[in-house]
């Protein structure tokens, strides 16, 4: 072998100052170097890499999306004793965002996380300069520079059933007691819009089912996904305005609620992974199966039986998607009601499933048809 993967990453750091990107590694990873120094010396191939892209308005512990899909990450790696890393650019344009997939790929990556709506443009470009490579893209497609979604064999793209999730959040927290509920996204791209609408219907479910005419929601999309104090503050105004649980879909900016919950004694829902381990308010959470997900696309990548070129989604049939029922918190809505409403919607039973809107249904909020909640969405 020419080199080492402890080398090699000098090198590809070099190289990122150069281009104005920066890759990330995590400090644990000597274990990971020295497992691979010693398959050189014993005379065997290089192993292949695994790279995870984030976008340049995350982080890697949002205690969300992109730290459930490093864990998958790590899982499989560990499990392989395969190197791997995680890269940024310094902003989210085409460019850089190319720049930091071939670093990423001149560093040995040949199997590459694209985990954000954000690198879609840019995905396009990247799935055709390495045909070699294998991808995976969440919660969007590659677009061409006409705007036309692109797939090639290279590529598999995963989305989930987001909506599900949140219908039996929404649901759930009617049903629990709260009559005053709110829910705040970051940017309005297509996965965090269906958090959103499918929080909306679950709780007008849950109060046309119980007879109920006082159920109120605010609704906003922050425009980010940052933990500022403009966040908390919006957070905060709502909870003294009356705001009993917030449901936030906005990976790192989540911090920003749990703490204005924290101060004015009010609830939280989360998103993507259990986020309950996060703050005492938090009483459940709307998760999406990624460390599993992007644990089994590498397996099937490294065993050879990858299947590029197409969509593939997870919602509640598959397993993709629901509550952490384990640590949940909910006083009144019990273990059978959840399992009860997951099997409907599993199962589609009257159409409950192809009733929940999507991001492909409404352009905003206040479009969905309400039975007996009321909405105001703050712009």
């Amino acid at each position: 072998m020419k080199k080492i993967f402890s080398l090699l990453m000098f090198a590809v750091l070099m190289l990122a100052l150069i281009s104005g990107c920066a890759p990330q590694a995590e400090e644990p990873e000597t274990e990971t170097e020295a497992e691979v120094e010693e398959t050189e010396v014993a005379g065997e191939e290089e192993k292949p890499g695994i790279a995870l892209l984030i976008s340049a308005a995350g982080t890697l512990d949002d205690r969300s999306f992109n730290q459930a899909c490093w864990q998958g990450v790590q899982d499989f790696a560990a499990d392989n004793g395969l190197p791997f890393a995680y890269y940024q650019p310094v902003e989210d344009t085409v460019e850089a965002q190319r720049t930091i997939a071939d670093t990423a790929i001149n560093a040995g990556a040949e199997f590459v996380i694209i985990n954000s709506d954000q690198f879609k443009a840019a995905a396009y470009y990247m799935i055709n300069d390495h045909p070699d490579v294998t991808f995976i893209i969440f919660d969007t497609v590659p677009i061409d520079e006409e705007g036309n979604e692109v797939l090639t064999d290279n590529i598999l793209a995963i989305q989930f059933k987001e909506h599900e999730a949140t219908f039996i959040a929404g649901y759930a927290a009617v049903v629990d007691g709260f009559r005053k509920l709110g829910f705040m996204g970051g940017q309005a791209v297509p996965a965090v819009v269906r958090f959103g609408y499918g929080f909306v219907a679950g709780a007008d479910a849950a109060a046309a089912d119980l007879g109920l005419t006082d159920v109120e929601m605010l609704y906003n999309y922050s425009g980010d996904f940052k933990p500022t104090p403009e966040n908390q503050a919006r957070a905060a105004s709502w909870y003294q305005g009356g705001t009993e649980i917030i449901h936030v879909a906005a990976g790192p900016m989540g911090a920003s609620v749990f703490a204005a919950a924290e101060q004015n004694d009010g609830v939280v829902i989360g998103v993507d992974s259990d986020q309950v381990a996060e703050s005492d308010t938090i009483i459940t959470s709307a998760i999406k199966d990624l460390a599993n997900v992007t644990y089994n696309s590498l397996q099937s990548w490294y065993d050879g039986t990858f299947e590029g070129g197409k969509i593939v989604v997870y919602g509640a049939a598959e397993g993709g998607v629901g509550l952490p029922w384990e640590s949940t918190k909910f006083e009144n809505f019990t273990r059978e009601d959840y399992e009860s409403l997951l099997e409907r919607i599993s199962n589609d039973e009257d159409g409950i499933a192809s009733r929940i809107p999507t991001d492909e249904d409404y352009e905003l909020p206040t479009q969905i048809p309400l039975e007996a909640i009321t909405l105001t969405y703050v712009e």
